[in-house]
């Protein structure tokens, strides 16, 4: 069996190549090997290629899911519980969902699909996974040095420095993931409306992070007929979000034999039965409705799984609503989905809604679609610009612009009018594309409407915090809401940390919001250690969008200005709590000869 013990610090990387195809396998280690600094040995077959693991330690191994002997997930396997420790990357040339499942559930770094276009990916994967590699060895020979170091008090600081680094760095890998994941959810999501004769569909989707657990399709399925879906998996981020995908994986709009559209009810079974036979947990479950939508006999036939009502706007101003006809999705397996036809006319709408949007409606006026209803029907547009008023209005009690919802929402109309549909995924602006030095700090700034916002990049201190104390103190002076992004924010100074503290006692004198977002475990435990209860209020729980344009803000500042703003906000960290008057008085006495002489 393979030694289990980290590699060496400096260990030339070993890479394993397995495929039987003899000229891809020789192929592969010429073109990775080029000009890398790592070692590729390669086997012929899962056999081959469990000796090797046997006496050989490995960082990547790159697999061919399909081989004679033994597959490459079974070979996965027996590395596993055999020979933990490398990296695997697995290539196929019929990937399906399963087999992606099964290979990420044994751990695969990555999963590409044969023919490679190219071998750019693969190349990239292969780095990334070494890099991945050095940082779990990393971890691990900082693990073994904390528990050496516990006699030694100033090793021990010098450890917990490094494994702090560390962890910064994979919770930003995490964080990394979870918005290139984001990226991908909405990729899966239709791009481009099918165009309907006589009638136009259109949807607008909001996330409440990266990843969400809504989804809707619009599907045209023959000359006539198009299926609409929308979707709403239970809880928030990444569980509800992977639920969403599984469920959208199992819809099979129509049937493979007879090429004809599955019944509403039908399709609904189907996803049930398969999601029940793959998911038992408490609370994984998700409402759907599914219409099936007829051109030519202007026709609607709906089935619904526990979602919201759907509810048909009718030309004449009369509403209906059409309320589920079945359980959520994934409760139990014998679940039955009744059907609604409804007859459309020239001019109806139909909408189909999540519960997101009930988040922020008003609290009087009736239930929660009567609202809805009612705030649509006083809508002169149409189409997407009603969906996206319509959500203006949902959101009346907290009108900011750009504010991430509480929930996911997600909004689809059929309006029978002739014209082009439309779809809004609401991709929302991301953090600049710019990484400050890892020992350097810069501030930007951009502005909305009603808010200035400020995003802190690398180490933020006191030699930056006067001009942005200043400009802070002029956006609120304006009447203007201040929002801090600590998304890309490595560390702050005393100084900053009292600025913070200072600049929320001026909000709240002066009636203007200030809020903090991207706030990291270590920097709440610093508010939390210096008793800035006012500042941990005022952390904002979701991150609300950056301003698609920011500037760098210019930091000059004079030599004074600095010291008194230093001095002021020492004092202030010094007066909230005995501990801080012990840690700053020393420094505060300092300070206060300082600015007395002018030696600053």
């Amino acid at each position: 069996m393979a030694s289990a013990d980290p590699p060496p610090e400096h260990r030339q990387p070993i890479l394993l190549v397995v495929d039987d195809d003899e000229d891809l396998r020789e192929l592969l280690v010429r073109v990775l090997g080029e000009g890398e600094p790592y070692r590729i040995e390669h086997a012929s077959s899962a056999t081959e290629a469990r000796a090797c693991l046997a006496k050989q330690r490995y960082d990547v191994v790159i697999t061919d899911l399909s081989m004679p002997d033994e597959g490459g997930l079974e070979l996965m396997q027996w590395s596993h519980d055999c020979c933990p420790g490398p990296a695997w990357i697995v290539l196929t040339g019929h990937g399906t969902l399963d087999a992606a499942v099964k290979a990420l559930q044994l751990g695969a770094f990555d999963f590409l699909e044969k023919p490679l276009r190219g071998f750019a990916a693969l190349r990239n994967s292969v780095r990334n996974a070494l890099a991945h590699q050095r940082l779990l060895a990393e971890r691990d020979r900082l693990h073994a040095e904390l528990e050496a170091s516990n006699a030694r008090l100033h090793e021990h600081v010098d450890v917990l420095e490094r494994a702090y680094r560390l962890l910064r760095e994979q919770a930003d890998q995490v964080r990394a993931d979870l918005q290139r994941a984001g990226i991908v959810q909405r990729a899966l999501l239709p791009q481009v409306a099918p165009q309907l004769a006589g009638m136009q569909v259109h949807a607008l989707y909001r996330p409440s992070q990266s990843i969400g657990g809504d989804l809707f399709d619009i599907v045209r399925l023959d000359d006539r007929r198009s299926g609409l879906l929308i979707g709403d998996a239970a809880g928030h981020g990444l569980s509800a979000a992977m639920l969403a995908v599984l469920f959208r994986s199992q819809l099979c709009f129509v049937d493979p034999d007879s090429r004809m559209p599955h019944r509403p009810s039908e399709l609904l079974r189907s996803a049930n039965r398969a999601l029940c036979q793959r998911i038992s947990g408490s609370g994984l479950f998700l409402t759907a409705a599914y219409c099936l939508v007829d051109t030519q006999s202007r026709t609607a036939t709906v089935a619904s799984a526990g979602h919201p009502p759907l509810i048909l706007f009718r030309k004449d101003g009369g509403t209906e609503r059409i309320f589920h006809s079945g359980p959520a999705l994934g409760l139990y397996a014998e679940a039955d989905y009744a059907e609604q036809v409804v007859s459309l006319e020239a001019g109806d709408r139909l909408l189909f809604h999540s519960d997101g949007v009930y988040d922020s409606l008003p609290e009087h006026g009736g239930s929660a679609s009567e609202k809805i209803a009612a705030a649509l029907s006083r809508e002169k547009q149409r189409g997407l610009e009603a969906l996206g008023q319509l959500l203006a209005r949902s959101r009346a009690s907290d009108p900011r612009e750009d504010v991430a919802p509480d929930d996911d929402v997600t909004l689809l109309l059929l309006d029978v009018t002739p014209g082009s549909s439309q779809i809004d995924n609401g991709i929302l602006s991301p953090l600049p594309p710019r990484a400050p030095a890892a020992t350097g700090c810069e501030i930007l700034v951009g502005s909305a409407p009603h808010r200035t916002t400020f995003s802190i990049l690398g180490r933020g201190v006191w030699e930056q915090s006067a001009q942005f104390h200043t400009q802070c103190v002029a956006a609120m002076d304006a009447g203007r809401a201040v929002l801090v992004d600590l998304t890309l924010c490595q560390y702050l100074d005393s100084t900053f940390l009292g600025t913070f503290h200072e600049l929320c006692e001026r909000a709240e004198e002066a009636d203007v919001e200030f809020r903090l977002q991207g706030v990291t475990q270590a920097l709440e435990d610093l508010f939390s250690e210096l008793g800035m209860t006012g500042v941990m209020e005022r952390v904002v729980p979701r991150m609300l969008p950056l301003p698609t344009r920011m500037q760098p803000l210019a930091t000059a500042s004079d030599a004074r200005s600095r010291a008194l703003l230093t001095l002021r906000v020492h004092e202030k960290l010094a007066g909230l709590s005995d501990a801080n008057l012990q840690k700053f008085d020393p420094l505060v006495a300092l300070l206060r000869r300082e600015v007395a002489s002018g030696s600053h």
